[in-house]
């Protein structure tokens, strides 16, 4: 009989709890989707293209990833080794691009054991526009390059508007960092004139609201797509060994029950599954979720004082029933005697079990999307002072018009912070700490700085 623990290796369980407030029923939290017509779906004509945009030479695949930083400059040994191969590419770029009234539609999911084919492709074709838009900037067409780096944000504003899950959701925020880390490499370039900064920032302050809807969109998906799909598939059954047979696959393989002789749990006298109760535990957390992620700020401690204390409490309610689901150890007799006690006397311990091992760590995913944000935001700032001719406060920026407001911090609920040095100017982000701590950094921004960091030169 399958056990628990491979399900927790298998998702890797960040989960464990919260309180809620009033809700709206589950059925709408459905996400809707409306299925585009093939000719309005870029992916009809972009996928046979995608084959190509991986090159078999190992140096062309080095340089591409090399100049993804978003403080690679392409040097001459690099045009050497990327021309030849992107000259191949030259007559499928046309078809590589949104044409007005087209937006992406990915293959609907239908499970978590759902293949991803197109996600890869995606992050692929943003590589290497990135790496063509710094080639094409070092040729002298600065304003080509300018479209290219606006092709990538459009890129990744359709695949943020198109994912439905988390999963998809971590793929297109890939997308979008390189596109923004596009975009941070030209506005260090000194030769950027202000009309082509003013069309980049233009570009950004269309996706004030992006890393919001996605992140919503996202929890909406994994709901849709994960809790319902998953919560259906498990046995019209009271046997409670069945139904953690066929949690620990997810719903996929067939559940198995004990062997011959095997100790099992006994069958309760009520349903130890509601399913309605269960989707609407659900709906309720992911609900609370998207009234805060509606703020446009990244929530820190929700989950903790919401989610995770929920959690919490059902863990508490089932107690010897979860140990004996989770832990990968032989039962004994008294192990399943006390959680026959917690079925015979928990309404619904089995959705609370299912509720407690497959809740997400909402507050990483929205974390990992709001350093998109930030940059963005900071992004808008450093374009501002292209456009100004030089650095100078939020203030001079708005009244200078180049600005409307502040932009706006996510980690926090200020502004974002900058510092007008003439050597180093530069714009932070508190970060996740949500603490000022000076704002050092390089403008790389990997893994997890104090401040997000862009210096401006």
């Amino acid at each position: 009989m399958r056990r628990l623990p491979l399900l927790l290796v298998l998702l890797g369980i960040l989960a464990t709890g919260c309180t809620h407030r009033t809700s709206e029923g589950w059925e709408k939290q459905v996400l809707i989707r409306a299925q585009l017509p093939p000719e309005r779906n870029a992916l009809t004509y972009w996928r046979p293209h995608f084959a190509q945009l991986f090159p078999e030479d190992p140096a062309v695949v080095e340089t591409l990833n090399r100049l993804s930083s978003p403080l690679e400059s392409p040097a001459p040994a690099d045009t050497t080794a990327l021309n030849p191969w992107l000259a191949l590419l030259a007559p499928a770029w046309s078809d590589l691009s949104l044409r007005e009234g087209d937006s992406l539609q990915l293959p609907p999911i239908t499970g978590p054991e759902t293949p991803f084919p197109d996600h890869q492709p995606l992050r692929q074709l943003a590589l290497v526009r990135l790496g063509l838009l710094k080639i094409t900037w070092s040729e002298g067409r600065s304003a080509d390059a300018v479209t290219l780096a606006i092709e990538n944000l459009r890129l990744a504003r359709a695949f943020l508007n198109a994912q439905e899950g988390l999963i998809p959701l971590i793929q297109a925020t890939g997308v979008w960092q390189l596109a923004l880390d596009g975009v941070y490499w030209i506005a260090r370039q000194e030769t950027l004139s202000r009309e082509d900064a003013g069309r980049l920032q233009s570009e950004l302050s269309a996706d004030e609201t992006l890393a919001s809807q996605a992140l919503i969109r996202a929890l909406r998906g994994e709901f849709t797509f994960f809790t319902r799909l998953v919560l259906a598939r498990l046995p019209e059954t009271q046997d409670v060994n069945l139904l953690l047979s066929s949690i620990s696959s997810l719903g996929i393989a067939e559940p198995e029950a004990p062997r011959p002789g095997e100790l099992r749990l006994a069958t309760p006298t009520k349903n130890p599954l509601d399913r309605d109760a269960t989707l609407q535990l659900a709906a309720s957390d992911i609900t609370d979720w998207t009234h805060v992620l509606a703020t446009q700020r990244h929530p820190r401690g929700f989950y903790a004082l919401h989610t995770q204390k929920r959690l919490q409490a059902h863990a508490a309610e089932i107690g010897a029933f979860l140990s004996y689901a989770i832990e990968d150890i032989p039962p004994t007799t008294e192990r399943i005697k006390a959680a026959d006690t917690i079925l015979a006397r928990v309404k619904n311990p089995v959705g609370k079990l299912f509720l407690v091992i497959t809740t997400s760590q909402w507050e990483a995913f929205s974390a990992h999307v709001y350093r998109r944000e930030a940059q963005r935001s900071a992004l808008t700032g450093l374009l501002a002072w292209r456009q100004l001719g030089q650095p100078a406060d939020w203030h001079a920026l708005i009244a200078g018009r180049v600005l409307s407001a502040a932009p706006a911090d996510p980690f926090s609920s200020g502004s974002l912070q900058l510092d007008l040095d003439p050597l180093h100017p530069r714009i932070w982000s508190v970060g996740l700490n949500g603490l000022d701590d000076g704002g050092a950094g390089s403008g790389e921004n990997t893994g997890y700085p104090l401040d997000l960091a862009w210096p401006a030169k």
